[in-house]
């Protein structure tokens, strides 16, 4: 049995998943999970002692389990075997989980594992579903605690309201309408959030929203470019005042971007297949899943990197299932644009 202490916005969704994991999991449980790997919460935040009334325990963990500091996922470090029957419950549970192995800290003990855990869009909306079976929970409550404060605030009110039996429709209704203002329109100007598998954050330069179907979660801004360079998978010349016209659908797992000249000619277009993107306050943010498609204005049509993705299979850092979602829509975008 291995002792886990945890701490963070997560704490309530993954206590729920650790202790009732094969519940939870049903067929899909891992056999490896199966055999002899269970969790038991120690040293429990208060609010864990509330929704869970665990017995009293405070023992030293062989895993201890934080929130990132831009709460977009969660450290895990411990014991190497608690780390990876962690590891085997998300990628059992989580579509889109991103789980990054790295180096234990110096304060680790020898034998002791580290891994940095992204949870993406739909991570994010089934871990409210497990939180959900503990409280009252509105949808979107893991992305809007990865919103900023304001937003959290204006979330951790409405929950209030949900507890004491306020109509889940009103309240959602409530918040969104609070909320609406923080969130950028036409004309504002965003930032584009592009997180590579193994962690690094490009942001790729600000963008003007030109345009915003709301019902249909469409977004499309500009790139004005400044600098010469090369457009990378095109391989064609970037020159100043150049722009990029992308279009993207919240949700959506990928997005296409248009590169132009200054004259409006043409250059190219690049397809990024992402984590389903997520509309902040600051911007739009995905998890780039290294596969592309480049499409030429003589009509040529390449894709690119699938290399990347069977490695970053191989090396445990997405699942075998993630890697098919994103090869059957690599498919869908070829058939389309063939």
């Amino acid at each position: 049995m291995f002792k886990v202490k945890i701490r963070g916005i997560y704490a309530t969704a993954l206590t729920k998943l650790l202790v009732d994991y094969k519940n939870i999991l049903g067929n899909q449980t891992s056999p490896e999970l199966l055999l002899d790997n269970s969790f038991t919460i120690v040293q429990p935040s208060a609010t864990v002692r509330e929704r869970f009334e665990p017995k009293e325990n405070g023992e030293f963990p062989h895993l201890e389990v934080y929130e990132r500091q831009d709460r977009q996922g969660v450290q895990a470090s411990g014991k190497a075997e608690a780390v990876n029957a962690f590891t085997l419950v998300l990628q059992s549970c989580l579509d889109d989980v991103v789980v990054r192995k790295g180096e234990a800290p110096a304060a680790l003990l020898e034998g002791s594992r580290y891994v940095d855990v992204e949870f993406p869009a739909l991570s994010k909306k089934k871990l409210d579903e497990i939180r959900g079976a503990v409280t009252p929970t509105m949808d979107g409550h893991h992305y809007y605690k990865a919103c900023g404060v304001d937003i959290s605030s204006n979330l951790d009110m409405a929950e209030k309201l949900l507890e004491k039996g306020g109509p889940r429709e009103e309240v959602e209704k409530l918040l969104k309408q609070t909320i609406r203002a923080k969130y950028p329109i036409v004309g504002s100007l965003i930032e584009i959030e592009h997180v590579k598998l193994h962690g690094e954050v490009f942001n790729l330069g600000k963008a003007v929203i030109e345009a915003f179907d709301h019902p249909r979660s469409l977004i499309r801004f500009r790139r004005i470019f400044n600098k010469k360079g090369i457009y990378d998978g095109l391989k064609t010349e970037k020159a100043p005042a150049d722009y990029a016209v992308t279009e993207a659908k919240i949700g959506e797992w990928h997005f296409k971007t248009r590169y132009y000249a200054k004259d409006g000619r043409y250059k190219g277009t690049y397809v990024n297949l992402n984590t389903p993107i997520e509309l902040y306050p600051h911007g739009i943010r995905y998890v780039d899943l290294e596969v592309d498609v480049c499409v030429w204005p003589n009509g040529r049509v390449r894709k690119l990197d699938e290399k990347k993705l069977k490695e970053a299979t191989a090396e445990g850092m997405i699942t075998p299932k993630l890697a098919r979602i994103i090869k059957e829509k690599l498919r869908e975008i070829m058939k389309d644009l063939n």
